[in-house]
């Protein structure tokens, strides 16, 4: 079996975030930075989760989804 690493990035305004079971959350970083790190360090995916459910974060994410894009070449979920 071959071992993937697929780093999962929580979304939330626009800037990752860190916290325990979505509480407490503080950020961490930029989205788009981090993305491209760990594509440079070899992940074979990355997914995005957006721990906000709103209208405006959709958009945002989705405008997160595009620059990243044209930023890595690793598949985004």
């Amino acid at each position: 079996m071959t071992v993937r690493i697929i780093p999962c990035l929580d979304v939330k305004d626009g800037r990752v975030v860190k916290g325990v079971n979505f509480a407490g959350v503080r950020e961490v970083g930029d989205p788009v930075a981090l993305g491209t790190h760990y594509a440079q360090a070899g992940a074979d995916e990355l997914v995005l989760l957006s721990i906000a459910a709103s209208h405006e974060e959709r958009a945002r994410v989705l405008a997160l989804v595009k620059t990243l894009t044209r930023q890595i070449s690793i598949p985004l979920t």
